[in-house]
């Protein structure tokens, strides 16, 4: 599994590593919906640890299965894998002698404790999140948002938080999705705009969207264009959004969005696995 990985990790890299050249030359024709799908997919690959064999694979990732043998003192007289096997001292190898660790095990360890940790962080500080708000959110029932509901034929009603622990709107919540609003004074435009944005978020699902971003990240952690895809990832995801919460409107909602989201910018409380009215500012 770990030679898998590591060839889809190596593999994917040349891909994602284009897409970030080319990105910046094709946004202004191109609208970012088309990143947001075309991170998602690489996602999925990442994410499955099975290598797709071409007739002559232009990449081929060998990972030795050595096994070192010690002396009772600790030092490593010989060093042997599956083709050959060389010494490192001249001492005779006895029978005494037991293999200790194996290098491809001793990678899948690292690989795994690595991955684990880094999943079971980004899992621990979300719920540690929602437990640290939690006091200070109260249940707010606004009739804009009834109006939103309506207007998007949206059936489910998410439950509305005021929150006077955050700065700037967001959403939360994977199987009872939560919006959360700041204890801030806002028209009715701006929260128009606000829950529309968040809702666009839900009916897409965008938070398991991140949810995927964090697990393919957990299972190539040891690759630094895999962290900047997920940070791009999560860029291009709001600004798709901004680009359907503004599809089709006229140029005045257009100028009430672009306000409301540079209020909302003014001081983001960052928090893993929610959505953000901040214009594509990174929250991973």
């Amino acid at each position: 599994m770990l030679k898998n990985v590591f060839a889809i990790s190596l593999s994917m890299s040349a891909v994602i590593l284009l897409l970030l050249i080319i990105s910046p030359l094709l946004s202004k024709r191109y609208s970012a919906k088309w990143r947001y799908f075309v991170w998602l997919i690489i996602a999925i690959r990442l994410i499955i640890p099975v290598r797709i064999e071409l007739p002559k694979a232009p990449v081929n990732i060998s990972v030795p299965n050595q096994t070192v043998y010690y002396r009772q003192e600790g030092v490593p007289i010989m060093v042997a894998d599956d083709s050959y096997t060389y010494k490192v001292s001249d001492s005779p190898v006895s029978t005494d002698y037991t293999p200790v660790i194996a290098l491809q095990e001793l990678l899948t360890v690292v690989w795994g404790i690595g991955a684990v940790v880094f999943f079971l962080y980004h899992i621990i500080n979300y719920i540690i999140f929602k437990i640290k708000i939690k006091p200070y959110c109260k249940k707010v029932n606004i009739e804009v948002l009834d109006d939103v509901l309506k207007d998007m034929k949206l059936k489910v009603k998410p439950q509305l938080l005021e929150c006077n622990k955050i700065a700037s709107p967001m959403m939360i919540g994977f199987l009872k999705p939560t919006i959360l609003l700041p204890d801030i004074d806002y028209s009715n435009n701006e929260l128009y705009v606000v829950l529309k944005h968040e809702l666009t978020h839900i009916r897409r699902g965008d938070i398991w969207y991140k949810l995927l971003l964090i697990a393919a990240n957990s299972i190539h952690w040891f690759n630094p264009l895999v962290y900047l895809m997920v940070k791009a990832a999560n860029r291009d995801l709001e600004y798709s959004c901004d680009d359907v919460v503004v599809k089709n409107s006229d140029m005045n909602f257009r100028k009430e969005y672009s306000l409301t989201i540079l209020k909302a910018m003014q001081k983001t409380e960052k928090a893993v696995l929610s959505t953000y009215l901040n214009g594509g500012v990174s929250n991973e």
